[in-house]
């Protein structure tokens, strides 16, 4: 057989082995379910390769009439596995009876007698954010051995709450230069530059063992000077490490979103992707998960294979029982060192502080921005670079940059309105509407008006009585800073209306060491005083003690006294005084001097003298202040303070009657607690050696006024306990809104609990009585101790603190153990 005949063979059966298709007979059939034997609507019949197709009717027949080439039908429906029908299986339903043939298709779906749905074990916000927590320890700069930066600080604070009328203002009108120099937030309202400080240097740190040292290469502040201020929003100063657990703004313990135990109290959401700085990061979004608590709002853009922070924003959230903060903003924006390293390198705080609500010109933005650069890690420097005398450094030209200087330094340009400020003040200080309004200001702050080179004063001392002087009145004068800034003169004068006797004092006071801080102080004073008084509690020509009285002030004493102090800062964190001190004592009142005589009878003395020496070391480590010209305010140590101080009596100096000495250990401390909010807590411990007259002893700090001592027992009497051997402690635990903001009501009020408790124990020897013998009014403790405790509440109204005292020990039928007492108090 050739080859045409072969291919002629193969041709005629391939053609008669599809004649039922080139026929186009119809194919009829039913679609089933293979297990359910249940009928399937709607399915899919198609022929292939032509694709004529058609649908499964309601009870799964179906009708297709294939095309002559189609040698396939293809069978699906939704949750089947698809079926394929060849071609002899057509021919064995074109033979059958009826023409119908049965297609069965299997579900894809797998039988359970019982389906349980679960969520996943963690969302990708949560695994995120514990690969951040456990990496804190490799991205902190806290595990380093050293590192150094170059730093560039900007603190300014503006006049806020303007109003867009604010030229229609009848009191701006008088100080329209304030027009010239307005600028506007991104909202459109505006404000006003006051003050702006400019700082660059250079940081180094070490961790082995701990120190670090700052270098100050140039420096400039601008604006009003006000102390209080920069007090007011000390924080401001200081450094914050965003994966610390708490952060401590404002005197309180926010919660860190980066804390371990941080998911209690955030909820948190996987918001976006993106590179930064050519760095593949995740936005992860937090927010409280209830209202009230001291937490934050916000996002921190984490990087993808480090999971260290990139970029950190965050507002205090909404509820907070907070003070005078309508908002607190800030930004921290992180750099990669090197492979393993990430430092902070541009920084932004923002605080929108409102000091009463309403009302125009009543609150100021607080503004700080830094930028780090020139970072070194690990590049250790000798141990005596750090031994110097001061934490910060200032070169000696720091001060003395021009205008270019300052251009070429900061990496910031400054907007015009802040170039202006120098120019606004001097125009300001030259406006007598403004002058009064400062001196108004500063003599709400420190009781003095300023008045050209002299500042007059005591606000708080105008007016005041007791029993020996019935009505007194006094008047105090004090050179101002537009006087010197290095040197201060002060006068005192006071009249009594009872005893018509006038009574005087003057003061001199001197900065000889500028650079690293030494007061120089001499006095004199002729005036009444209250013996026993704690030295923190109000005097006896205080108006508010006179006003508040529990009791009289009968207890007094006609003092002569002049002395001289220095108190000079050694190192880092030591503070020196020595001085030196003359008095006078006169009885007055009920207070009487008597001394038994060799017939068994008693001489009334009718003044005593001493001359003493005092000497107080102070340390407190890694203590900062804010200082002005003659005083400073501590912004607050980490560690307690511990002083020691030593008084040395010397008989026959300058007619001195006694010979003893005093030695006294002190110890305080004031410290967050996180979300139990703060403690504040002290100690000492005291002898007296040697005889001595009953005024030269140790008295337990009294109260006799309704206005809360926090420094002494407030319902304890003046020389109530007198001793020679004495102990003491208190703790005091501000807790916040821990309590009231849990209770649905109150926690509207954004009031806070305070409670406290103060012991004092001692012991008196009957060595002294051979000077001057105690007068009746003294106890002498027993083997109990003097025992208060206070409940309270504090931000009353923002500004009042009120406390229920207890007095738990030595009681009599004179003696209620409960008592009211209350305080003016500005915390945030």
């Amino acid at each position: 057989m050739n080859k045409t005949n072969r291919i002629s063979i193969v041709f005629i059966v391939a053609l008669f082995s599809f004649i039922g298709f080139g026929q186009q007979q119809l194919i009829k059939g039913r679609i089933i379910d293979l297990k359910s034997k249940a009928v399937l609507p709607f399915a899919v019949v198609k022929a292939i390769p032509s694709k004529t197709a058609t649908l499964s009717d309601s009870a799964g027949r179906f009708r297709i009439m294939p095309k002559g080439n189609d040698d396939t039908l293809e069978v699906s429906a939704t949750g089947y596995q698809k079926v394929k029908i060849d071609r002899s299986t057509f021919e064995k339903n074109i033979k059958s009876e009826n023409g119908e043939f049965t297609i069965y298709l299997k579900s894809i779906f797998i039988d359970f007698k019982e389906v349980t749905v679960r969520a996943p074990d963690e969302l990708p916000s949560t695994v995120l954010h514990r690969n951040l927590i456990a990496n804190k320890h490799k991205n902190d700069k806290k595990k380093l051995d050293s590192y150094a930066y170059k730093l560039y600080t900007k603190i300014q604070f503006d006049l806020n709450n303007i109003g867009n009328d604010i030229a229609e203002n009848k009191r701006i009108k008088k100080l329209n230069v304030l027009l010239n120099y307005l600028d506007s937030t991104q909202t459109g309202n505006k404000y006003l530059p006051l003050i702006l400080n400019e700082t660059i240097s250079r940081f180094y740190f070490k961790s082995k063992p701990r120190a670090r040292k700052e270098i100050i290469e140039a420096t400039r502040t601008t604006g009003v000077e006000n102390l209080e201020l920069n007090t007011f929003l000390g924080d401001m100063y200081l450094d914050l490490n965003i994966y610390d657990n708490i952060y401590t703004i404002f005197g309180k313990s926010f919660i860190s979103p980066i804390a371990n135990n941080s998911r209690f109290f955030y909820k948190y959401y996987l918001e976006d992707s993106s590179f930064i700085d050519q760095h593949w990061c995740y936005n992860l979004k937090f927010i409280p998960k209830r209202k009230g608590t001291l937490t934050f709002s916000g996002s921190m853009w984490i990087h993808d294979t480090t999971f260290a922070v990139k970029k950190f924003s965050a507002n205090v959230s909404p509820d907070v029982n907070l003070n005078f903060v309508n908002d607190f903003y800030f930004v921290h924006e992180f750099e990669q060192v090197n492979q393993s390293t990430w430092m902070l390198s541009k920084e932004k705080l923002i605080a929108d502080i409102q000091l009463a609500k309403g009302g125009k010109l009543s609150g100021f933005f607080a503004r700080k921005s830094s930028q780090r650069s020139e970072f070194t890690v690990n590049q250790e420097r000798e141990k005596k670079f750090y031994n110097s005398n001061s934490t910060v450094e200032v070169t000696e030209d720091a001060k003395q940059k021009s205008k270019e200087e300052w251009m070429m330094l900061r990496p910031l340009k400054l907007s015009e309105q802040e170039e202006g400020i120098g120019d606004m003040i001097d125009s300001l200080n030259t406006n007598p509407y403004f002058k009064r309004l400062k001196n108004i200001t500063y003599l709400a702050a420190s009781g003095f008006y300023q008045i050209g080179k002299v500042e007059l004063g005591d606000l708080y001392s105008l007016a005041s009585t007791n029993p020996v002087e019935k009505f007194r009145t006094a008047l105090s004068i004090r050179t101002s800073n537009a006087f010197s800034k290095r040197i201060e003169f002060g006068i005192k004068g006071a009249y009594g209306f009872g005893d018509k006797v006038w009574k005087y004092g003057t003061t001199f006071r001197a900065n000889i060491s500028p650079k690293k801080r030494g007061i120089l102080s001499l006095y004199y004073n002729y005036d009444i005083e209250q013996i026993g008084l704690s030295p923190y509690a109000i005097g006896v020509g205080n108006t508010f003690a006179t006003l508040f009285s529990t009791a009289p002030f009968d207890k007094l004493i006609f003092l002569k006294k002049a002395g001289a102090s220095m108190e000079k800062d050694f190192g880092k964190d030591i503070v020196f005084f020595i001085g030196g001190e003359w008095k006078e004592f006169n009885p007055l009142g009920v207070a009487n001097f008597l001394r038994p005589n060799a017939n068994e009878g008693l001489d009334t003395i009718n003044q005593i003298t001493t001359t003493e020496f005092k000497t107080i070391i102070r340390w407190a480590k890694d203590e900062e202040f804010i200082s002005g010209s003659f005083d400073r305010t501590s912004i607050r140590s980490k560690f307690p303070a511990i002083s020691v101080q030593a008084i040395f009596g010397i008989k026959y100096l300058f007619g001195s009657e006694y010979n003893y000495q005093k030695i006294e250990l002190n110890l305080e401390h004031r410290t967050q607690i996180g979300i139990l909010g703060r403690i504040e807590y002290g100690a000492n411990i005291g002898a007296i050696f040697g005889n001595v007259a009953y005024p030269l002893l140790h008295a337990i700090p009294g109260n006799q006024s309704l206005w809360l001592m926090t420094s002494a027992f407030n319902k304890l009497n003046f020389l109530e306990f007198v001793c020679d051997r004495y102990t003491g402690f208190y703790l005091e635990n501000h807790w916040d809104g821990f309590f009231m903001n849990k209770l649905p009501l109150v926690k509207k009020l954004k009031m806070r609990l305070v409670t406290s408790g103060r012991l004092a124990y001692g012991a008196l020897s009957q060595r002294h009585e051979v000077n001057m013998l105690f007068p009746d009014f003294i106890k002498e403790f027993n083997r109990m101790p003097y025992a208060e405790s206070t409940i309270g509440i504090e931000n009353l109204f923002r500004f009042f603190r009120v406390d229920l005292v207890w007095r738990m020990t030595y009681l009599d039928e004179n003696t209620h153990p409960l008592g009211i007492r209350a305080r003016f108090t500005l915390n945030f």
